[in-house]
């Protein structure tokens, strides 16, 4: 008969009871393939998601004692790597905003929400996964209906939302392939661009409003 897996709490009580490296280890290796994921989702560097995915491991070892068993030690995981992962954002960016975590493909387009996705206490394993899967698929929904923008739209919304280009550098690109254009007509195609692939995803059920 093969042995039972633990599951992801088993093996943090073991951790914060023993301390011992071997606990730790099993935690990190049944843990690090899902944080990591999480983290890449929104900051997209792989370099990022690896060193803020050892800092929020990191965290957990040392503050194991705070972890409260009556939750999921995924729940709390994700809460610290969501704050790791705004902290790096804010250094990046300077100030973070709604916009901000659109262009990192949490909660794309759409207007401003609450972002944390893992805040839920009564959280289980499956339910992790489960919204790992829906973020994909959102991402994916995303990507595709900004691909089917007319010309006119997409070129702008591919800068602005895959690679990340503020307004002032989107016009610097736009203005050597057409000639007359202004950085009200880069914030104007932007808008609109933006709105035509809401009012899209907004009819499919996965977007609906919960």
């Amino acid at each position: 008969m093969s042995k039972k897996t633990k599951t992801y709490k088993e093996l943090a009580l073991e951790f914060k009871r023993t301390k011992s490296e071997k606990a730790f280890n099993d935690l990190y290796k049944k843990m690090r393939p899902g944080l990591w994921s999480y983290i890449f989702k929104i900051v997209k560097d792989s370099a990022v998601a690896d060193d803020i995915t050892s800092t929020t491991l990191t965290t957990i070892y040392l503050k194991i004692d705070q972890y409260d068993d009556q939750y999921q030690i995924t729940t709390w995981a994700y809460k610290i790597a969501f704050n790791d992962c705004i902290g790096w954002l804010r250094f990046k960016n300077k100030t973070v905003s709604a916009e901000v975590f659109s262009e990192k493909g949490v909660e794309p387009i759409f207007e401003p929400r609450n972002i944390d996705v893992y805040n839920c206490e009564t959280e289980t394993e499956r339910d992790l996964l489960e919204k790992d899967f829906l973020l994909d698929e959102k991402i994916r929904l995303l990507t595709e209906s900004i691909e089917a923008l007319p010309n006119m739209y997409k070129d702008y919304m591919v800068e602005r939302f895959v690679n990340k280009k503020s307004y002032n550098e989107i016009l610097d690109i736009m203005v050597k392939q057409e000639k007359g254009i202004n950085l009200q007509t880069v914030k104007n195609r932007i808008f609109r661009g933006r709105k035509l692939v809401k009012d899209k995803l907004e009819k499919l059920p996965i977007f609906a409003e919960n």
